[in-house]
């Protein structure tokens, strides 16, 4: 088994005992040393695991923030 299917399961195996997603990546995704490819490939799994609900919500919340964030921004002419 290679060491992105074990990571595939660990996350499973988290997620379906009730881990929340930020534990999730913090403890398996984010210190598996593996390339950004691979941990976005774990990242979305894990992130298949969340309510679609929550999962709206925290698009809209991110893409509210970055919105006024470039709104703050200074025009350039």
């Amino acid at each position: 088994m290679t060491r992105l299917m074990e990571l595939q399961g660990a996350i499973e195996a988290g997620m379906r005992r009730g881990k929340s997603f930020s534990t999730v990546e913090d403890e398996i995704i984010e210190p598996s040393r593996l390339s950004d490819e691979a941990k976005s490939a774990l990242w979305l799994y894990a992130w298949s695991f969340v309510d679609r609900h929550a999962q709206r919500r925290e698009a809209h919340a991110h893409l509210a923030q970055l919105a006024e964030s470039l709104e703050r921004r200074p025009a350039i002419t």
